[in-house]
């Protein structure tokens, strides 16, 4: 008996094993905390795919201004769908939309039903977890100009293409506008020029009466008497040319300098002269820098001013392409052949034409009126080959606040977001020639006259000229506060889409679009950008 007593006590006094023993009473609840953190783990994923999904939805609904409330719950049951498909953890229920027209906020709230593991033991069954997403339209002003590629690659589907998605921006814009004047919408096809409209003819800014010296430069010494009406020919409206209505240019018809039709001093003249033919409406380029810059045209300041594209008539013989017009007898040589303007005196075009180069649809100015750009858009073509600049340029002229169009707002409008999206197919093009002139005539004149810049017959060499005014252009519109989208479409060139992703405002706003479906989802991420939504809670 003493002995089990003995032992007995030892037993009671032991302590070996106690954590064994600890650790087996305690395993259950270690083991529901260390499950319920992995189901709250679960339960937080949830809620971040909630959030994104319920964030998508909200923009998607706030971009559509014009959707009932039966067609707001639609497409945000579709994009949490989309978002938060069935196989992620959690279930999505009690969702609701809300939209408010006066404020231009829409609210989307619910919640997700996470179904837990070992927390089911202590009688959680499962953990619900809340998101509400709010999306305000954003009370700014948009201008949006479009800068696109018309040139003969576009051809066919590409074309097809274009218009398609271009049209698609318009509509989600002008349906996302509050008010009519909310939204305004240019355009600029562009190819080797750019067309401004007939309806400018002879307008002050389009240099009525040849002030600017770049008028026929090709034509040597018979180019004479720019801008201080060394012809006799007076302005018969002094103090004029500074806006629109200023009649159409005349000059003093008793001038018997006037009455000579060979003393041409500008290509408005020489229009005039020619029996067939009348001006497209294209436009060239300025000298540098001004080809770029947003640089108001002044009379006091000739250089400012436009001139009316006119390709002139190339010698019948030296692989000239624009050979319309006799030559004439007796001419001898390249730079007498060009300089004799008697021969447009009456001629007729027989094929090309000083409009040759002039393959674009007229530009459309800003406007908040949805048909005008709709139908600008429809009647978009694909001719000619790609000047990049040049568009760019008109691009920002029609976004400016001055002339030759003023429907812009001031460039420190806080309340106006201004915009420009370019697309291009392909590399700028500039083809040199083997003579004097050393290229075909362009929206630049001839090389040789140094409007761009270089002087080379370099095909290659004039298209990287081309490259470096369009990097400048971009870098141009960017120091106007301008938000540049760029887009490559279907373009191989390497050094191209580089030249264009450094033309974006950012890196994230340059598109590629190898397929005619991408250039569509192209489109369609801008719009939604555009749309200017911001997330308020």
């Amino acid at each position: 008996m003493r002995a089990v007593l003995s032992n007995l006590g030892r037993f009671l006094r032991a302590k070996g094993g106690n954590v064994a023993t600890i650790f087996s009473l305690a395993l259950m609840p270690i083991a529901v905390m260390g499950g319920g953190a992995i189901d709250f783990a679960q339960a937080m994923n949830a809620r971040g795919r909630l959030a994104e999904a319920f964030d998508a939805a909200a923009l998607a609904v706030g971009s559509q201004t014009s959707l009932s409330t039966q067609d707001a719950e639609r497409v945000a049951l579709e994009y949490i769908e989309a978002n938060y498909p069935a196989h992620e953890i959690g279930t999505v229920q009690a969702v609701t939309v809300n939209m408010d027209a006066a404020s231009g906020t829409v609210i989307v709230s619910g919640q997700s039903r996470v179904n837990t593991t070992l927390l089911g033991l202590v009688g959680m069954d499962y953990i619900e977890v809340d998101w509400t997403s709010e999306v305000q339209r954003a009370h700014q002003n948009l201008e949006l100009v479009m800068v696109l590629d018309n040139t003969g690659s576009m051809g066919g589907s590409r074309i097809q293409s274009l218009r398609s998605a271009a049209e698609m921006l318009t509509d989600i814009l002008y349906d996302g506008a509050r008010d009519p004047d909310d939204v305004m919408v240019g355009l600029v096809p562009f190819a080797a020029t750019v067309n401004v409209g007939r309806q400018y003819e002879r307008e002050w800014w389009l240099d009525p009466y040849g002030e600017n010296p770049i008028h026929m430069e090709w034509a040597g010494d018979n180019n004479m008497g720019h801008g201080n009406d060394a012809d006799g020919c007076d302005d018969p409206n002094p103090g004029l040319g500074q806006g629109p209505g200023n009649g159409r240019g005349q000059r003093d018809p008793n001038s018997p300098e006037c009455n000579n039709e060979s003393a041409a001093q500008s290509h408005w003249d020489l229009y005039d002269m020619l029996a067939n033919e009348s001006w497209d409406g294209c436009v060239e380029a300025r000298a540098l820098p001004y080809d770029i810059e947003d640089v108001e045209p002044s009379r006091s300041r000739p250089e400012t001013l436009f001139v009316p594209f006119f390709a002139p008539d190339e010698p019948d013989n030296g692989n000239f392409r624009n050979s319309y017009l006799s030559d004439g007898r007796g001419l001898n040589g390249l730079l007498q052949i060009m300089s004799s303007l008697d021969r447009y005196d009456g001629g007729r075009v027989s094929r090309g034409g000083p409009n040759s180069g002039c393959t674009t649809t007229p530009v459309t100015p800003m406007t908040n009126d949805r048909r005008t750009v709709q139908d600008a858009i429809s009647a978009m073509g694909a001719s000619g080959n790609t000047n990049i600049p040049n568009g760019i340029s008109w691009g920002i002229r029609l976004l400016s606040p001055q002339e030759p169009f003023t429907e812009g707002a001031a460039y420190d409008d806080r309340d106006t977001v201004k915009a420009m999206v370019i697309l291009t197919d392909g590399d700028n093009v500039l083809s040199g020639h083997n003579s004097a002139l050393m290229s075909r005539y362009n929206a630049y004149g001839y090389i040789a006259d140094g409007r761009l810049g270089v002087r080379t017959s370099s095909s290659s060499r004039l298209s990287d000229a081309l490259d470096e005014r369009t990097a400048a252009a971009c870098v141009y519109a960017r120091q106007q506060g301008i938000r540049v989208y760029t887009i490559t479409f279907q373009v191989r060139s390497q050094s191209t889409r580089e030249l264009m992703e450094a033309c974006a405002s950012h890196p994230s706003l340059y598109f590629d679009s190898p397929s005619n479906e991408a250039l569509q989802q192209t489109f369609e991420v801008i719009a939604g950008d555009l749309s200017n939504l911001r997330l308020t809670r």
